[in-house]
């Protein structure tokens, strides 16, 4: 059984989900709202919050250093036409 209820959403998110409606081609706002939830909800109850990393983790291993780049010589000359364009 659908409940009713009333959402006020800013000018910013009422642009974007009149985008997203012409995007997805969902039928209303309540809709786009309902695919939302069912899609994204779980995800964004798990990612609300950042939790610190715990200590226990492994560090990562420092990466090697990188030799520095050589530079190639600059005694290149190209004497001839250039043709073909």
């Amino acid at each position: 059984m659908a409940q009713q209820a009333r959402v006020v959403l800013r000018d910013t998110a009422l642009e974007q989900g009149e985008k997203l409606l012409e995007v997805t081609r969902l039928g209303s706002l309540t809709e786009l709202i309902n695919v939302m939830f069912s899609r994204y909800g779980s995800h964004l109850e798990q990612t609300w919050e950042v939790k610190a990393v715990s200590p226990t983790y492994a560090q990562p291993e420092p990466s090697p250093e990188m030799p520095e780049p050589i530079e190639p010589p600059n005694d290149f000359t190209f004497n001839q036409p250039i043709t073909g364009l």
